[in-house]
């Protein structure tokens, strides 16, 4: 699994998310608009695997 930071607001809009941070898996948008803790991230992820 790659992590990228990404800061090009084109690639941002490309999955409809009008407010950061997000977190995207497989180009699915699994949160925006929120700070994630660490817990919250990784429960995400495990849940969309």
């Amino acid at each position: 699994m790659a992590i990228k930071h990404v800061e090009n607001m084109e690639d941002i809009a490309f999955y409809g998310v009008m407010s950061t941070p997000a977190l995207v898996l497989d180009d699915k948008v699994l949160s925006y608009g929120k700070v994630l803790s660490k817990e919250e991230i990784i429960e995400l992820l495990k849940a969309n695997l």
